[in-house]
């Protein structure tokens, strides 16, 4: 499948945006004479030059693939002011985007001390087990309750009221019974926090709406270490849970409570170790006393932004590339 839109600027600028963007994040790509070739995950992104301006075209081998493809794109030139009357040449206008999924409450219980576990039952979850680690819960403005993203005639998603009147925090899918056609996540609970109040009134048969996945995937490096706080330990469980046996390494997480040390089932060989908050104790050390191999490594550091920002900087001051390394800040003190 594929779409296509014409962005009406110097096809130059636009082509040095995208190459720049390219090599930030070691993607693979193939300059060509008026134009280049971007291939990712989802897709392949296809932009030459043109008299009134860039053309993009994306190739994806189904709508859900193409439609993630569009929103990272869009996503991008957003972020960057460039052709914001963009329109793309596959619409469906007034239908939900293919990511969408609506889903209904099974259950929402306090686990351990720290976290409730929420069951998601519903029809299309098959894709949350296999594209991304995560997805977005959507909560509507006050003043639209009931209404819900659709495409517009430009082929872009509309959001009633404005998308930064939108709740969407990500969660991480800890697991997807196919059989029973259920989706469970993690919320780690504290105080004042939007999604906490939600869990704590939450009652079977619920509607919730979900988008996604999205995010990362694993890593094919054979060793690998994790490192993260109460706000990581989803994704860390769900990372170990999916890695294959040849992997080693090892996670370390970082709890406010002992209570909430629990099994994370895993294939592969890679340990796990538990710390527990108090004097002394701090990610950013733990990851210095790391031994980290030369080579087919990877190093995955998520929490609390500024010790993220510590974890970066220590990890390129160590000689690793971009791609050996994921630090994500979940929260910010």
């Amino acid at each position: 499948m594929q779409t296509t839109t014409l962005l009406d600027v110097s096809p130059v600028l636009g082509l040095q945006l995208i190459k720049d963007r390219a090599l930030e994040r070691s993607l693979l790509f193939e300059e060509r004479a008026g134009g280049l070739i971007l291939d990712l995950p989802f897709g392949q992104i296809c932009a030459t030059e043109e008299k009134s301006g860039l053309r993009l075209t994306l190739y994806a081998d189904d709508q859900m693939k193409l439609h993630l493809l569009q929103e990272a794109v869009d996503h991008r030139l957003d972020e960057a002011a460039l052709a914001p009357q963009r329109q793309w040449s596959l619409t469906r206008p007034g239908i939900a985007p293919p990511n969408l999924t609506f889903t209904t409450v099974e259950s929402c219980d306090r686990i351990y001390p720290s976290y409730y576990r929420v069951r998601l039952s519903g029809l299309a979850l098959e894709r949350f087990s296999r594209d991304g680690l995560h997805f977005r819960l959507l909560f509507p403005p006050e003043s639209h309750l009931g209404q819900w993203p659709f495409l517009a005639e430009s082929g872009r998603v509309e959001w009633p009221g404005g998308i930064s009147h939108w709740h969407r925090p990500v969660y991480t899918t800890r697991s997807v019974d196919l059989e029973r056609g259920t989706l469970d996540f993690d919320v780690f609970a504290h105080d004042g926090g939007r999604v906490t109040n939600w869990c704590s009134t939450l009652r079977q048969g619920a509607e919730v709406a979900i988008m996604g996945p999205g995010g990362e995937w694993l890593t094919s490096a054979r060793w690998i270490a994790l490192l993260g706080d109460e706000t990581a330990l989803p994704a860390i469980a769900r990372v170990l849970q999916d890695l294959p046996p040849e992997s080693e390494g090892i996670a370390t997480i970082l709890t406010s409570d002992a209570g909430d040390k629990q099994e994370l089932p895993t294939k592969s060989n890679v340990s796990v170790q538990w710390l527990v908050r108090g004097d002394g104790i701090c990610l950013v050390q733990e990851l210095k006393r790391l031994r980290i191999p030369d080579k087919d490594r990877f190093v995955w550091f998520a929490g609390e932004r500024s010790e993220v920002n510590q974890a970066r900087e220590m990890l390129v001051s160590l000689g690793l590339r971009k791609e050996e390394v994921r630090a994500a800040s979940y929260w910010t003190r």
